[in-house]
């Protein structure tokens, strides 16, 4: 039995590295999203006056752009690090899955969509709000991931270490997501629906039903 053990968990760790390798798009976003944030905090801040998502300055002053590049901008560094690492955890395992294209696709939409619902949500309640991050396109990766995870429920309950790993970045997300200071819920919301609708797209109505590499 120890034997088994040691060679799934060898076949898995083999799996994961290969992933990883072969993560373009995951890793690019990581650098891209690190980067802007050393140059945005250490040498250019006006990029957050310029780039953040506000409501008023799409709507009144058509700086459609904020919607994009609210989401490459980050409040601090706990604010990075935490969709940063939710990004490494199922970025590359979504990319394996759907492809290079389609993943970027996937991320960019979570996150526009994400924050023209806040922006439909600010307007309709008289909100003002000034926000940054890429959790909305991160939980577009979470929505799609889910429903992958409903589909094999059946075969992976009989997996308790998988079952482990999923409860463990479950908590990570609701709590990075919901539960900081000053988490923007709706964006968060918007980004997993969007994410959740392409899942059923992909998954169910285009019938990609093969082995998520890297989960189970």
């Amino acid at each position: 039995m120890p034997d088994n053990i040691d060679s799934t968990s060898e076949d898995f760790l083999k799996k994961q590295q290969q992933i990883y390798k072969s993560a373009y798009i995951t890793i690019a976003l990581l650098i891209i999203n690190v980067v802007v944030f050393l140059i945005s905090s250490l040498i250019f801040p006006a990029w957050y006056a310029i780039g953040a998502m506000y409501t008023e300055g799409v709507a009144r002053d058509g700086e459609v752009y904020r919607i994009v590049t609210a989401t490459f901008l980050h409040a601090n560094i706990s604010h990075l690090f935490n969709n940063m690492i939710m990004l490494g955890l199922v970025g590359a395992i979504i990319e394996n899955y759907i492809g290079h294209g389609l993943f970027l696709f996937l991320y960019m939409l979570a996150g526009i969509v994400g924050n023209l619902l806040s922006m439909a949500y600010e307007m309709r309640t008289d909100l003002v709000r000034i926000s940054v991050g890429a959790s909305g396109a991160v939980m577009g990766l979470v929505g799609f991931l889910v429903v992958w995870i409903v589909i094999n429920r059946k075969e992976l309950v009989k997996d308790r270490y998988m079952l482990l790993r999923l409860l463990f970045l479950l908590i990570f997300v609701v709590d990075a997501c919901f539960f900081q200071n000053g988490a923007n819920t709706i964006a968060h919301l918007g980004g997993f629906l969007t994410g959740f609708v392409v899942g059923v797209l992909n998954i169910i109505l285009f019938k990609n039903r093969k082995n998520m590499e890297g989960i189970a």
